[in-house]
C-alpha cells in the first residue's frame, strides 16, 4: 500500500463564537478588510465603502463590536422539485476569509511574542525566521532558517488546516548598512534586520533611520553584484529530505506544544496522510519516447546511445565555427576534440547525434580585447561572409561566467545570440572555466549535443503518441529583475506528439495580441486539420476571464465551436503544498504520481524515479508542479478520463526538454516560452529576429 503524507496539520476553531471590532477609519496598526468579507452589520453601521478596518478581538474605544459564530448555520428547505435540501444561512457566521486572517494574525503575534523574527505581512501567511544550526563558511553572514505557516480551509480535509513549509535559509550580513553603503546603493537594500525586527528598508521605523550602524541587510542579488561576490552553485541535494526534516523539527519544537495548541488546537497526530482515493498515476506508456528507427526507451540518454535521434537535421551541409578569446584557444581546441570524438569521455557529434562535424580552416573568430570585447566581436561577425546554402552553427567560448556579477559582461551573451540570429545562425555557449576546471566535463557533452541537434531542426526524440486532432499551445512568463516588465512567451505545438513550430513574445498587458496569435495558430492548424476537436492551452498561472474572452471570441469568428481546455501550471516552490512518499528513504514520490488537492486541482510529480530500484541521485529531486484544469464547456472536465488525459499530456511534455537528457519537472509548453521571455528584454526593440521564431535557438 502506498504511504504518502502532506505538509498539513488540521485544527479546530478555538472558540465557538468571536467578538471582532471594526471601524471605517484607516490606521496602520489595524488590518484592512474588503467589504465583501465583513459581516453585514458592519456595512449597516458605517455605510458602504471599499474597505473597513479591524483590531480583531482587541476592544478599542469607538469601534463597532460584532459577535458571531465561527461555524455557519444551515436550514432545511424544499427545492423546486419538492426535495428537502440543506441551505447555508446568510450572515449566520464570520466569513472564512476573515477567520483565516484572524488565525494568521494570532500565529503571527504568538511567534513575535516568543522573540522570533517574523515577517510583517500576515494576511496570507506567517513567516518565522529562526537562527540556523548551519554555520556560514565565509564568516560574513548570520544564517536564518525560514518557515511559513498558512491557514487554509477544507482544501484536502473537512477541517481547518495549517500548511507548514520550509522556505530555505537566508543570509544576513554581519556588516551594517552604514558599513556597506560606501559600496552598495540604498536601492539595493530590500529586507533588513533592526532590533530583532524584519523590515523593508524603505519602511524602517525612525529609530532605525537614526541608527544605520544597527541595521543589517538580508543578502540579495543586487547587493551581491554591487560587492562583486561570486554566486554559489545551486544546492542539488535532496530537497524532500531537507524540507521534511525541517518541518518535522518545527512541528515538534514549536507547534506540538500545550502553549501553541491553546491558541491553535491542532487535532492531527503530526502531518496528515494522503488518502488512497486522492492518488493517481499517469499511463504506464506515458514514459515511452521514440528514437531512431522507431525504437522506444524511457531514459533519453540510453535511447540516444542505443538508437540515435528520432530525426536528423533537414540539411547535412553544416559548418561549425568557434568564437573565442585568444587566452581560451586551448578550450576551443578541447571542445573541437570532443566534437570530433578524439577527446576522452565522448564519442563525437557524428556518433551521438548522427550529425557531420566540420569546421572550415581559418573561419573561426579569435578576439583579443577582454575588457570591452563586443565591438571587436561585432565587427568580425558583420564583416564575415556566410554562404547562403550552408547552415552555420557558432560555438561561443565565453570567457565570462553566466553568473558573473558584472552585468555588462553578461549582456555580451545576449547581444551575440541576437546578432547571429539576424544572420540566420544558431549558437551554443560554452563556459570556458568549466571546461578546464572540471575533469569530468565530458558528462556535459550529451546535453550540449542534443541542444545542437535541436537548433539544427533535428528531433532528438519524440513522444510515442498517435497524433490527435488537437492543438496544444504553451504560454510561459519571465519577469527579469533588470527590466521591471514581465514578458510572456508563447509556443505553438501543432500536435500532441511534441513537435514545436513557432514562438511569439508579448508584454504582460498585451492580452489581445497574445489571443490574436493563438487564434492565428488555430486557423493555420484548422486549415490542415478541418475537424480539429479541441484547443488545449498550458498557461503559467490561472487564466483570467480578460485573457480567455478574446480567445473564445476569436474561435467564434472562425466558426469553431471547439472546447478550450486551460491547464494552469504552477511551479510549486517551497511555500506550497507538497507530499512525501514515506515508503521510500529519499521521500520523493514515483514519477507520474498525481494527487488530487481539490476540484480539478492536482500535484503532479515529474522526476526520473520510475521505480523503487531505478533512480539516479544526480538527476535531482524536483518538487511537484501544481495543475488546475478548466474548460469552457464545464461538463467536459467532470469526465475523469478527459482529466487524466490532460494530466498525462502535461507529464509527457515534460519529457520533451532538449537542453538536457534528464527529465524536467516543468513541461516544455511552459519552460520553452519562459526561456524565450527571459532573453527577449535584452534584444533590440524587444523583438525576436524572424529566424528565431521557428527555431530552438534559446536552448
Amino acid at each position: 500500500m502506498q504511504n504518502h503524507c502532506f505538509n498539513i496539520l488540521t485544527f479546530n476553531h478555538p472558540q465557538e463564537e468571536l467578538t471582532l471590532y471594526f471601524t471605517n477609519v484607516a490606521d496602520e496598526s489595524l488590518t484592512r478588510v474588503n467589504y465583501r468579507i465583513v459581516p453585514d452589520e458592519v456595512i449597516e453601521e458605517f455605510g458602504e465603502q471599499e474597505h473597513y478596518y479591524t483590531s480583531f478581538t482587541k476592544e478599542v474605544e469607538g469601534f463597532y463590536p460584532v459577535t458571531k459564530a465561527v461555524n455557519p448555520t444551515y436550514e432545511v428547505k424544499e427545492d423546486e422539485n419538492g426535495e428537502e435540501r440543506s441551505y447555508f444561512v446568510n450572515n449566520s457566521a464570520l466569513s472564512v476569509s476573515i477567520l483565516k486572517r484572524y488565525y494568521n494574525y494570532l500565529i503571527h503575534e504568538y511567534f513575535k511574542g516568543q522573540g522570533f523574527l517574523v515577517k510583517p505581512n500576515f494576511i496570507s501567511d506567517t513567516e518565522v525566521w529562526l537562527p540556523s544550526k548551519k554555520s556560514d563558511r565565509t564568516g560574513q553572514f548570520n544564517l536564518y532558517d525560514r518557515y511559513s505557516l498558512k491557514v487554509q480551509f477544507k482544501t484536502v480535509t473537512k477541517q481547518l488546516e495549517l500548511l507548514v513549509t520550509f522556505e530555505g535559509t537566508s543570509k544576513v550580513y554581519k556588516q551594517s548598512v552604514e558599513e556597506l553603503q560606501e559600496f552598495v546603493s540604498p536601492m539595493a537594500f530590500n529586507w533588513v534586520i533592526f532590533e530583532n525586527g524584519l523590515y523593508k528598508f524603505d519602511e524602517l521605523p525612525s529609530a532605525g533611520k537614526r541608527a544605520y550602524d544597527q541595521v543589517f541587510p538580508v543578502w540579495n542579488f543586487d547587493i551581491r553584484d554591487a560587492l562583486g561576490e561570486t554566486t554559489e552553485a545551486p544546492d542539488k541535494s535532496n530537497k524532500y529530505i531537507k524540507f521534511k526534516t525541517a518541518i518535522d523539527f518545527f512541528y515538534k519544537t514549536y507547534l506540538n506544544t500545550a502553549e501553541f495548541k491553546q491558541l491553535i488546537p491542532i487535532t492531527s497526530n503530526g502531518f496528515i496522510p494522503v488518502e488512497e482515493i486522492r492518488l493517481g498515476k499517469v499511463k504506464s506508456n506515458s514514459n515511452q519516447l521514440l528514437f531512431g528507427d522507431g525504437k522506444t526507451h524511457i531514459v533519453p540518454m540510453s535511447g540516444m546511445k542505443e538508437y540515435g535521434p528520432f530525426d536528423f537535421s533537414d540539411t547535412s551541409n553544416i559548418h561549425f565555427f568557434f568564437i573565442y578569446h585568444k587566452q581560451d584557444v586551448e578550450v576551443a581546441k578541447k571542445m573541437d576534440r570532443y566534437f570530433r570524438g578524439t577527446e576522452r569521455g565522448f564519442g563525437g557529434l557524428s556518433k551521438f547525434i548522427h550529425t557531420p562535424y566540420h569546421t572550415e580552416k581559418g573561419f573561426s573568430i579569435c578576439f583579443e580585447d577582454l575588457d570591452n570585447p563586443w565591438s571587436e566581436i561585432y565587427t568580425k561577425i558583420t564583416e564575415k561572409h556566410f554562404e547562403p546554402d550552408i547552415q552555420y552553427i557558432a560555438i561561443y567560448i565565453s570567457p565570462f561566467s553566466k553568473n558573473s556579477p558584472d552585468k555588462s559582461r553578461r549582456k555580451i551573451y545576449y547581444k551575440l545570440k541576437e546578432l547571429l540570429l539576424k544572420k540566420g545562425i544558431s549558437s551554443q555557449v560554452i563556459d570556458a572555466e568549466k571546461v578546464m576546471s572540471n575533469d569530468k566535463y565530458y558528462f556535459s557533452l550529451p546535453n550540449i549535443a542534443i541542444a545542437i541537434l535541436a537548433k539544427l531542426n533535428g528531433i532528438p526524440w519524440r513522444l510515442d503518441n498517435t497524433v490527435k486532432k488537437e492543438l496544444v499551445v504553451g504560454v510561459g512568463a519571465f519577469k527579469n529583475p533588470d527590466f521591471d516588465v514581465q514578458y510572456i512567451g508563447s509556443a505553438f505545438s501543432f500536435s500532441n506528439n511534441g513537435r514545436f513550430n513557432r514562438f511569439e513574445c508579448f508584454q504582460q498587458d498585451q492580452t489581445r495580441e497574445l489571443a490574436g496569435s493563438i487564434i492565428k495558430s488555430v486557423k493555420d492548424y484548422a486549415a490542415l486539420t478541418p475537424d480539429i476537436k479541441r484547443l488545449v492551452i498550458h498557461f503559467y498561472k490561472t487564466m483570467s476571464q480578460d485573457e480567455l474572452q478574446p480567445i473564445e471570441d476569436g474561435l467564434k469568428r472562425l466558426g469553431l465551436g471547439i472546447p478550450v481546455f486551460i491547464v494552469s501550471i504552477n511551479k510549486t516552490e517551497s511555500s506550497d503544498i507538497v507530499a512525501f512518499d514515506l515508503g521510500w528513504k529519499d521521500l520523493m514520490p514515483l514519477s507520474g504520481t498525481y494527487i488530487n488537492i481539490g476540484y480539478n486541482k492536482f500535484l503532479l510529480f515529474n522526476n526520473t524515479r520510475y521505480s523503487n530500484n531505478q533512480f539516479n541521485f544526480y538527476d535531482g529531486f524536483p518538487f511537484p508542479i501544481k495543475l488546475k484544469i478548466y474548460c469552457t464547456q464545464k461538463e467536459l472536465v467532470d469526465d475523469i478520463k478527459t482529466v487524466r488525459e490532460l494530466i498525462d499530456q502535461v507529464y509527457q511534455f515534460s519529457r520533451m526538454y532538449w537542453k538536457s537528457v534528464r527529465q524536467q519537472n516543468l513541461p516544455v509548453t511552459i519552460k520553452y516560452p519562459e526561456m524565450v521571455a527571459e532573453m527577449l528584454p535584452h534584444f533590440d526593440g524587444n523583438e525576436i529576429p524572424e529566424f528565431g521564431k521557428d527555431n530552438l535557438w534559446f536552448l
